[in-house]
């Protein structure tokens, strides 16, 4: 600013004859061309502490809660922030319908089940009977090969470690394990009784993170910074759950794949109450879920004949649409920027939007059955990448959301997991 007087004195001085006296410098003229200036990056200097203009600054306008860490956002204080930036991205809505393309290969049958969203925006599909770990790229759709894996069934869903690590969660595997995406190496840790001991699972506000039960005689609760195990509580009968959502309570949703009611988990006292029972138990009920951006859960129809919604403020469900029928048809529930959800195809022959506020079911696209793929998982491009169980192929959901979720709470537990 001193600069800019001296230069209209010195014209004053220099010039002509008469000169009218210099304009006011903090007139509105004059500060909206030098902010116009700024803007432009005409004056490099100008940037507040002199910083790098051509670096990236933050966006004023971002969600105080994007600026938390992903365990920070899942605590229950924080859903308030976390549902208000959820509900403006979606307000932005689609530019179009949604797509699904396949790219890549992948040899093996049974290869996938669910996928992990990396610290560093790559995706780590959870090896179910692969060979090997891959590490996937959703700014390119390419993959690499990063290590290798023992298949046989080893591991069924995963989570997103505090300290950047992927939690795999045991299946088949004696022991659970820990892929680190820097190192590229696997530690196992902890034990299990293999046999399809769990079946998915959740990061709780507490920093541990909870496997669900499938096989297990009990629950269990694990810390992935120390690897310790804290066994609890008995399940009510084999092949109980298959996956859970975290509720904007802190508390966890099983879903129930044979069980005969639903589940909500308190990590507080690591106690389950049952609730909402059916007649009957029967396999496969429903298969994994998702929250929405009104704080509902929304859960996959597995071989059950319609779609369910829980409500984690009473708890309690309710009925949605029927399904198309048959058996095993979704393997998970993914939420966009858009506010919609999309059910990942496992023997289904189309993809399913499903939207939470008017409860509309769009069924789109063509999916080839057979247990194509097995979980999803949302990127930070705003698609939704399906992994491969057996359809040897991933497939990319783009739902032409307007609309990002910010990386604090792409990486969080409410949509982190499998």
């Amino acid at each position: 600013m001193k600069k800019l007087l001296l230069l209209f004195f010195g014209f004053a001085f220099f010039g002509a004859c008469f000169v009218k006296a210099p304009q006011n410098p903090l007139s509105d003229s004059i500060l909206n061309m030098l902010i116009y200036r700024c803007r432009a990056g005409i004056d490099p200097g100008c940037g507040a502490g002199g910083k790098d203009p051509n670096q990236p600054v933050s966006d004023p306008t971002e969600a105080e809660v994007c600026s938390d860490t992903p365990l920070q956002v899942i605590q229950p204080s924080e859903w308030s922030k976390v549902q208000a930036e959820l509900q403006a991205q979606a307000s932005k809505g689609s530019s179009g319908p949604p797509t699904a393309t396949t790219f890549g290969t992948i040899p093996d049958a049974f290869a996938f089940s669910g996928a992990v969203l990396g610290k560093n925006g790559k995706i780590y599909p959870i090896p179910s009977s692969s060979s090997n770990f891959v590490e996937l790229d959703p700014n390119t759709n390419t993959f690499t090969t990063i290590a290798p894996a023992p298949g046989a069934f080893s591991w069924f869903g995963g989570i997103l470690s505090p300290n950047g690590n992927i939690e795999l969660i045991s299946a088949d595997s004696f022991t659970f394990a820990s892929l680190d995406p820097v190192a590229h190496t696997v530690t196992n840790y902890g034990t299990s009784s293999g046999a399809a001991s769990y079946a998915g699972g959740v990061m709780a506000p507490n920093g541990n993170y909870y496997p669900m039960p499938s096989n297990a005689i009990t629950f269990s609760m694990i810390d992935p910074i120390s690897r310790s195990q804290t066994n609890f509580g008995t399940t009510p009968l084999s092949l109980a759950y298959s996956g859970a959502v975290l509720g904007p309570n802190g508390k966890i949703y099983l879903v129930p794949a044979r069980a005969s009611q639903f589940a909500e988990l308190d990590p507080n006292t690591n106690s389950i109450t049952n609730f909402s029972s059916f007649i009957f138990s029967f396999d496969g009920k429903w298969a994994g879920g998702a929250i929405a951006p009104n704080g509902k859960i929304y859960v996959a129809a597995d071989s059950y004949s319609f779609f369910m919604r829980i409500n984690p403020e009473v708890p309690s469900f309710t009925l949605l649409d029927p399904a198309p029928g048959g058996l095993s048809q979704y393997s998970g529930m993914v939420l966009a920027p858009n506010g919609k959800i999309y059910g990942i195809p496992f023997q289904a022959t189309s993809f399913l939007e499903l939207d939470p506020d008017t409860l509309t079911f769009t069924y789109f696209g063509t999916a080839p059955g057979g247990g194509a793929w097995m979980g999803g998982i949302l990127a930070p491009n705003g698609k939704i990448y399906g992994v491969p169980y057996n359809a040897n192929t991933f497939v990319e959901i783009d739902p032409k959301a307007n609309g990002r979720i910010c990386d604090a709470i792409l990486q969080s537990a409410y949509l982190n997991k499998f």
